[in-house]
């Protein structure tokens, strides 16, 4: 039962890594005497930035049928969208109840 276990574990374990990239230092241009410039260098941080999320959603109002339901005589539907808020994309439910009187 333990051999089951640990064969269990080991399944599960998760995907291989990549190989690891070297932390060696680079070869960097070294300042000559005299010279009043900085020279800085390091590696790109281009993998580390946010892309643009892709359009998925369609803006057809016919592309899905309304979610609306009737609960005792009351009318209960919902309804999403996405926007911006300060530049940030938001995805937004209303939830919409109507009681006739």
């Amino acid at each position: 039962m333990i051999a089951g276990l640990l064969l269990q574990a080991a399944a599960v374990a998760g995907p291989v890594l990549p190989a690891p990239r070297s932390v060696l230092p680079r070869e960097c241009p070294s300042a000559q005497p005299g010279d009043s410039e900085v020279v800085v260098c390091g590696r790109g941080q281009e993998q580390f930035r946010l892309r643009a999320a892709p359009e998925r959603y369609s803006s057809d109002p016919q592309a899905l049928p309304k979610a609306r339901t009737t609960i005792g005589g009351n009318t209960v539907s919902a309804e999403t969208e996405q926007g911006d808020v300060g530049g940030i994309p938001t995805n937004r439910i209303m939830l919409r109840l109507k009681r006739p009187f």
